[in-house]
């Protein structure tokens, strides 16, 4: 697996990572820990935001795509942002925040924390002053005053899926994803024999193929071709 880049440069190993153990702890100061410095004439015409941590529960984050010619469920996330007095966030003393026990609460409550390690944090210079973070995916264009994000979404999905093939997260359990099935389910069958325009027919339509990619998915036990099917297993080369 290549190692997604860093946004100080490198690459960082997916394997690092916060699950079963206490968190290390971490204090954001006045100087921001990621990211590189631009200069004022490409800062951004937006508020300032603050550092966030990505959460994964295995019992509701889930997402249903379809990627590189299959459907599969990936790991769908939270935030929980470095700001104090916000879910048990804390102020320290001459400024900055401690989230360690407020990280504590919630993989107390079974969420899964993702490390800052594995690199999906950066953040982007502001013309009020400040930084603003986002997820490395998404690349900001400056239209006049307006901000546009855009989001390489094949490199997301390679990189959710690759957090279950390294076993940063588990994959999901059959048992747990029959919900989702029973929502996709009521979302088509609340709209079945209604008049509906070109556009909401199709919407219709794709939402019926997902649904029953969702059955697949969980009847094969595990990713689906887009015709229905079980991948065929990738072949190993063998040193000779």
């Amino acid at each position: 697996m290549v190692p997604s880049p860093h946004p100080l440069g490198g690459a960082i190993p997916h394997h690092i990572f916060f699950r079963n153990h206490e968190p290390r702890k971490k204090t954001m100061t006045n100087q921001p820990w990621t990211g590189g410095d631009v200069s004022k004439n490409n800062a951004l015409p937006i508020k300032p935001n603050h550092p966030f941590w990505y959460m994964h529960h295995p019992n509701t984050c889930w997402e249903f795509i379809q990627h590189r010619e299959k459907w599969m469920f990936v790991p769908s996330f939270r935030r929980l942002f470095e700001l104090a007095g916000v879910n048990g966030v804390r102020m320290v003393p001459r400024g900055g925040t401690d989230s360690q026990m407020a990280r504590v609460r919630m993989m107390d409550d079974g969420f899964e924390v993702l490390e800052w390690d594995l690199g999906y944090q950066t953040r982007h210079r502001t013309r009020n002053g400040g930084w603003y973070y986002s997820n490395v995916w998404e690349l900001p264009k400056v239209i006049g005053n307006r901000v546009v994000w855009k989001r390489d979404m094949d490199t997301y999905n390679d990189w959710r899926v690759e957090l279950m093939e390294q076993g940063v997260i588990d994959f999901p359990d059959m048992d747990i994803l029959s919900f989702f099935v029973d929502m996709q389910e009521k979302r088509c069958q609340r709209n079945e024999g209604k008049n509906m325009t070109p556009r909401i027919r199709k919407l219709y339509d794709a939402d019926c193929v997902k649904l029953e990619m969702m059955k697949k998915y969980i009847e094969l036990e595990g990713p689906v071709t887009i015709e229905g099917k079980k991948p065929k297993a990738k072949k190993v080369k063998r040193d000779v």
